[in-house]
């Protein structure tokens, strides 16, 4: 009997697997983490990827924005956020002109006490906003895309005469990787924008990833160049949100410079998919089902399936915040099966947040999706084609149980890792 540890939240849950079971562990690959993070940032600011320091880029008299992750990222921009403010000093704008709004999305506001705990003092020496995108006074339109793409982003980050994001570089299903230009393209955009690109068209042509000849980066980027960026800083981290690597200046060329390194971190092979895939969810993912059932997406819409057709998917989240964004339950709640769900997206559209509807749906043409440890009830999670079983282990062992041949594939950080299966 072995024993391996799969992240639940923010504790540990150790998973025995009797030693006749072929087990694939596929975790992300070993990158040092940096000596020192706050040494890190600084090097990054001091030398940026096709750029200018940022204090040369800026001058007094000018406000700033700094676009910043919420709490359903974990970076470390209580380091980055005073060195940029230094940055912008030195350059010389004042705390007092410069503004940190939180790149939402849809997602829901975070409170001051979530703030404080993210950021740190700073938030009691510069202005923290969170983005509505719902809010049409906050809301600034900038025309159209040449595909017809509404251009609607928050006012304080469009008025702004500098903008700034943080981020960070992570396997995401439809840019294929997260971070660069998409803070500011989505995080801080309305949600006739955020709408507009999120759908099923753009579901089918994109995959994780790939960012090259992705359609929906190609976006991310144009509405950008409408919009305007200036600088970036984002990170690629370890499945323990140790930072490996910190990338700053261009917008796309720092971020292709740190993609190259998040490929070299999370991209691995795997021989063969598995009757059953286990895919851990650590905290602040973990927090609600929208978040945690993420966990899912690397298994079924990497280059190809990692999970047999009609194998099942573990994931252990307590989803301790319930559903999270309530109108993908909506559309689930009112579909007379899967394929129903697939039809109401495709003809009917959805609005902001309703896409993990169309996610969850392909995912569970491919397999069932089984939450354990979870805090919500089974009649919630039944009425979303999930089941539910009270702790990781019980669920491995009735599924061993009834297929006492699976392969069994565990990925301990199912939010980043990305299981490629071996060709030939």
């Amino acid at each position: 009997m072995k024993r391996y540890p799969i992240p639940c939240g923010k504790k540990t849950t150790h998973l025995e697997i009797p030693d006749r079971v072929f087990v694939q562990w596929v975790e992300s690959h070993e990158i040092a983490p940096v000596p020192d993070v706050k040494s890190a940032v600084e090097d990054a600011l001091y030398h940026p990827i096709h750029s200018a320091r940022l204090r040369n880029m800026v001058k007094a008299g000018q406000t700033a924005a700094i676009i910043v992750t919420d709490i359903t990222r974990q970076l470390p921009e209580e380091t980055i956020v005073p060195l940029l403010l230094e940055e912008l000093k030195q350059g010389g704008i004042r705390k007092e002109d410069t503004t940190a709004v939180v790149a939402t999305g849809t997602h829901r506001p975070n409170t001051p006490e979530e703030l404080r705990e993210k950021f740190g003092k700073i938030v009691d020496e510069i202005s923290f906003i969170n983005h509505n995108s719902y809010n049409k006074e906050e809301l600034i339109s900038l025309g159209t895309t040449k595909s017809g793409i509404p251009l609607v982003f928050n006012r304080t980050v469009a008025q702004a005469d500098i903008r700034i994001s943080t981020g960070v570089i992570e396997t995401h299903l439809f840019a294929g990787y997260s971070g660069g230009v998409k803070s500011i393209a989505v995080g801080v955009a309305g949600e006739e924008t955020i709408g507009a690109t999120h759908n099923y068209q753009m579901m089918e042509e994109t995959r994780l990833g790939v960012i090259e000849g992705n359609r929906f980066r190609k976006f991310l980027t144009e509405a950008t160049h409408v919009l305007g960026l200036h600088f970036i800083v984002n990170v690629v981290q370890t499945g323990k949100k140790e930072v490996v690597k910190v990338v700053a200046g261009d917008p796309v060329e720092a971020f292709q410079e740190g993609v190259k390194i998040a490929r070299n971190l999370y991209e691995v092979e795997i021989d063969q998919p598995g009757e059953i895939v286990v895919s851990g969810v650590s905290h602040p993912k973990s927090l609600d089902l929208y978040q945690a059932t993420r966990a899912a997406n690397v298994i079924v819409f990497g280059p190809q399936p990692v999970v047999t057709k009609g194998g099942v998917i573990l994931i252990p989240a307590p989803c301790e915040d319930g559903c999270g964004h309530p109108g993908y339950c909506d559309i689930m709640k009112r579909a007379q099966d899967v394929d129903d769900i697939i039809a109401i997206s495709r003809e009917e559209g959805f609005a902001p947040g309703e896409q993990k509807a169309l996610i969850l749906a392909q995912i569970l043409k491919q397999a069932r999706i089984v939450m354990t440890d979870c805090l919500l009830p089974e009649e919630t999670l039944k009425e979303l084609y999930l089941e539910t079983v009270p702790t990781l282990q019980e669920a491995l062992d009735r599924e061993l149980n009834k297929n006492p041949r699976a392969r069994v594939v565990l990925i301990p950080d199912g939010l980043l890792t990305l299981p490629i299966i071996k060709k030939g």
